[in-house]
């Protein structure tokens, strides 16, 4: 009896091993899935990141611009009125090319007479407003703006 009972209980016993080809494939889309959102999340943050980039670069260039020109003397100033550089072609007030990286930026400059008055104080200052744009073909990028006073005479 004993011989004929050892093969029915070790069938019984026997479980199976390894997954079925539905489970395999619930878990192949998962993972498919957690992969598109991981590459999606990185695309987007390397987008972000560029943008970010070109947001700097701009505010350096139009930044640097505005520290050449309300460097030079008060009378000059008029002179460089209007500067217009496009997207590619930026240089120095001394005429030295911007690095390659500045390539998708341009920038224009204005200088206009300009009254700044406090009606507080009851005063009015004459003197030069300069505003530099930074921008590319898509947008604005950078705006810096300064107001120069007229030197007393």
């Amino acid at each position: 009896m004993r011989n004929t009972l050892q093969p029915i209980l070790k069938a019984g016993r026997h479980r199976r091993s390894g997954f079925t080809l539905l489970e395999a494939l619930i878990a192949s889309v998962v993972l498919a899935t957690i992969v598109l959102a991981v590459g999606s999340s990185l695309s987007a943050a390397r987008q972000h990141s560029m943008e970010a980039e070109k947001l700097i670069l701009a505010t350096i260039c139009a930044d640097d611009l505005l520290s050449e020109l309300a460097s030079l003397p008060y009378d000059e100033l008029i002179t460089v009125a209007d500067i217009e550089e496009s997207e590619g072609s930026m240089t120095t007030l001394d005429g030295a090319a911007y690095p390659s990286s500045f390539w998708q930026i341009g920038r224009s400059a204005r200088v206009r007479e300009d009254v700044v008055a406090d009606a507080a104080l009851d005063v009015a200052i004459r003197g030069r407003r300069i505003t530099v744009t930074a921008y590319n073909e898509h947008r604005v990028l950078a705006q810096v703006e300064t107001f120069i006073p007229e030197p007393a005479p």
